[in-house]
């Protein structure tokens, strides 16, 4: 019975990777058609390079046929690769490195990452990464792959991609990377580097952002004339680095297995890069896992100081540390799956209540002592529509809330169920439900919340979720899992995949996307077009920055427009306020309202009284030039990405601004837009009723 599976599995593995093969060579074959005249379709250079490419496949697919079923064939051949491992020593870890570094560099750093963009060449090329690091890291003379070097090597490869692309936005370039990039920076400014801005020195500048983040993003603006690839870079960091420490914090190192526990935080990172999750949020987990399992008077205040920074940066995530303490409280591995005793309730209710109480009471204290009435302040949630198709697949998200949270947190589920139903990890039923309980309340807020207008289009909205699997990975860990770990090279075949999967999962779709940010020259994009095959109306521009020249003399048009208006009147930057943070444009008068992202955020919430002092500043002509992104009367109906969005921010922004004021310049490249009052007013009357 055994052998007929065994051979069924061999059959399935090797129908996938020739299917795998020929889908490679499909790509090839697009790549180097039509670039020149052998056989009609190649030219020399393209054509060696696809035979080369099929001789290649060709070979590897006739050692997996023999690996598979004629073994014995290729002992003398296995033997010599594990001879040559075991004598190159100190030189595989270099082999390693470039293992790790090559296809990143290849991907992100030259344009044939913009050449080379189906996946299923990306995805044979992170296969055979990960195969050549397993060969390196399994020891002994015995064995050409270990299992646990084969995880290894997979999780090094994912790491590698995920990290690549948490950083592919790590640059000097001025203007704006993605919709919200520049303002974020400037928001980021307004705690530490307010000095930057002319303006009132005794007046706090207005921002949607919470001082939590602004706090935490803020931190290179202590530095003088800190450059914006630093602030890119720190940012970078924080979506990754303290990933790392949750996960360290979460799973207990144990002696001489500190390799082990590395790689563990490796893999806390893949997961929660997922969302991506707001650090503030990761950082007050960190505090709660430092918690776990100290005396209270340790645990205590850490929990305290997690909710109350936790509530800090975001009023959603009030609660958070609170159910996550006592979730955990109850899961300590000191119960080791016995039912939690009096005293186990008492310690997980005291960090409960701790997590709430210092944002909470705090307030209430202090308006006791002080005689002066400050009560806890009070969230009141904008009246934005629930979009609750977008759990589903749709144009803002192909796979959909609950079909990415699939994804991204299925296999973890199947292998946590495995390790509770052999009883590899034994819990209580008082344990499970407090597990249970605190999932499901993590998952409804998440799920509602994904819906809201604006959002819905990746999973950082079930940020509380993903730390409450984390955790739950991490109480598994310490009740069992790291001893069956241990032994899973004996466990069954659809367990392996499906730890397998936990580490490939997480890291696709930062595998697919990876792609150069490079100031190409126009031979440049021209041969990228050739080799795609592109066409220019069916699909976007080819991915490239402007040159230098480009960037200084459009940065010089702006500052030049904007140093002339604000001798005329007020310049309100609506997008791009990173220019005037990091002194790309002279520094003139700052007008904080009306930033592009507070515009955004009542207009999805059609607040129309945030509205009207717009609308009469836009008609009393208050600002001599307006530089915002491009804007555009073209409603979209609910057809694409962010229709909603789009089509309230045309209701509220675009119709309107454009109704009072022209434009006068338009970068495209740059997607700036530069606009100053009508000579010729238009019948704007309905937007001053």
């Amino acid at each position: 019975m055994q052998n007929s599976q065994d051979r069924i599995i061999k059959k399935v593995f090797f129908t996938f990777i020739a299917f795998l093969f020929s889908l490679i060579v499909f790509d090839l074959y697009h790549i180097a058609n039509g670039t020149g005249e052998i056989f009609g379709i190649f030219s020399l250079k393209w054509g060696s390079i696809f035979v080369l490419s099929l001789v290649f496949l060709f070979i590897f697919l006739s050692i997996l046929w023999l690996f598979l079923w004629r073994a014995e064939q290729l002992q003398g051949f296995i033997k010599g690769i594990i001879s040559v491992r075991q004598r190159v020593s100190f030189l595989r870890w270099i082999f390693a490195i470039i293992l790790l570094v090559f296809p990143i560099y290849f991907f992100q750093y030259t344009l044939w990452g913009l050449v080379f963009r189906p996946i299923y060449f990306r995805f044979f090329l992170w296969g055979f990464s990960s195969i050549m690091l397993a060969i390196l890291f399994t020891r002994g003379e015995e064995r050409l792959i270990g299992w646990f070097p084969l995880l290894q090597g997979i999780l090094l490869t994912s790491t590698s991609y995920t990290l690549a692309y948490v950083f592919s936005d790590v640059n000097n370039y001025p203007f704006n990377l993605y919709w919200s990039d520049g303002n974020r920076l400037w928001d980021y400014s307004l705690v530490f580097g307010s000095d930057l801005y002319n303006y009132p020195i005794n007046q706090e500048i207005p921002s949607l952002t919470s001082r939590g983040r602004q706090l935490l993003w803020g931190i290179p603006f202590l530095l003088p004339n800190a450059s914006i690839l630093l602030h890119r870079f720190w940012s970078a960091l924080l979506f990754s680095f303290p990933y790392m420490v949750l996960g360290w914090f979460s799973f207990k190192a144990e002696k001489n297995r500190r390799r082990e526990w590395l790689l563990l935080g490796l893999w806390a990172f893949l997961f929660l890069n997922q969302g991506p999750i707001y650090t503030p949020l990761v950082l007050s987990a960190i505090l709660v896992a430092i918690a776990w399992e100290r005396p209270l008077w340790i645990a205590i205040p850490l929990v305290a100081l997690a909710g109350y920074y936790a509530e800090s940066a975001r009023w959603t995530w009030a609660y958070a540390p609170a159910i996550w303490a006592g979730m955990m409280s109850l899961n300590g591995s000191k119960l080791k799956g016995a039912r939690p005793a009096l005293r186990d309730w008492g310690r997980a209710i005291a960090l409960a209540i701790s997590g709430v109480a210092l944002w909470y009471l705090l307030p209430i204290i202090q308006s006791i002592w002080t005689g002066v009435s400050i009560l806890p302040e009070e969230r009141i949630a904008y009246d934005q529509p629930l979009l609750w198709y977008r759990l589903l697949p749709n144009d803002t998200y192909p796979e959909g809330i609950v079909g990415g949270l699939l994804i991204a947190i299925l296999p973890l589920i199947i292998l946590l169920s495995y390790l509770l139903y052999k009883k590899h990890w034994q819990a209580s039923l008082w344990q499970k439900l407090s597990i249970l309980g605190s999932l499901s309340a993590f998952l409804v807020v998440g799920l509602i919340i994904s819906t809201k207008i604006g959002g819905g289009n990746n999973l950082h909205n079930l940020d509380m979720l993903l730390i409450a699997l984390l955790f739950v990975s991490a109480i598994a860990w310490r009740n069992g899992g790291s001893q069956w770990f241990r032994q899973s090279n004996k466990a069954p075949f659809w367990i392996k995949i499906t730890v397998i999967l936990l580490l490939i999962l997480p890291a696709y779709a930062s595998m697919r996307k990876i792609s150069p940010n490079l100031v190409l020259s126009s031979d440049e994009v021209l041969l990228v077009a050739f080799l795609t095959d592109y066409d220019g109306l069916a699909a976007p521009s080819i991915k490239s920055l402007p040159s230098d020249e480009e960037v200084q003399k459009t940065l010089n048009t702006i500052g030049s427009f904007a140093e002339i208006s604000d001798k005329k009147g007020e310049v309100l930057f609506i997008d791009l306020r990173q220019l005037l943070t990091f002194g790309y444009v002279p520094k003139i008068r700052l007008v904080p309202d009306y930033e592009k992202k507070r515009l955004m955020n009542e207009a999805m919430a059609s607040n129309a009284d945030y509205f009207i002092p717009y609308y009469q500043d836009l008609a009393d002509h208050r600002f001599s030039l307006i530089i915002t992104e491009p804007l555009k009367v073209v409603p979209k109906y609910e057809e694409g990405a962010f229709a909603e969005e789009g089509d309230a921010w045309m209701k509220w922004v675009s119709a309107p601004t454009l109704c009072f004021y022209q434009p006068i310049e338009f970068f495209k490249a740059f997607h700036v837009q530069l606009l100053a009052p009508r000579q010729e007013p238009l019948d704007c009357s309905m937007y001053l009723e």
